[in-house]
């Protein structure tokens, strides 16, 4: 879970997946399945380099997860749960 205040939220286009970040300490990012209320436990891992998260989004199809990190990089991930890219 995140222990410090969380600066971004958003939701997947179709609302079933929320993303919380804190830009307040490295690598806190969670995922939500908003239909269930679990917390993604097997993402991001602690190998995850994500550094310091300052913004993030979805992609239309919810196939992919953009993060941008204090480093000034754009880090992309797919999203498996989502066939369609």
């Amino acid at each position: 879970s995140l222990t410090t205040p969380v600066e971004t939220l958003k939701f997947n286009p179709d609302g079933q997946i929320l993303a919380m970040a804190s830009k307040w300490e490295k690598e806190a990012l969670r995922l939500v399945h908003i239909p269930t209320g679990t917390v993604f436990s097997n993402w991001p891992t602690a190998k995850t380099p994500l550094s310091y998260v300052f913004s993030l989004d979805f992609s239309p199809n919810s196939g992919f997860l953009a993060i941008g990190n204090d480093k000034g990089k754009v880090l992309l991930y797919r999203l498996r749960h989502y066939g369609e890219v």
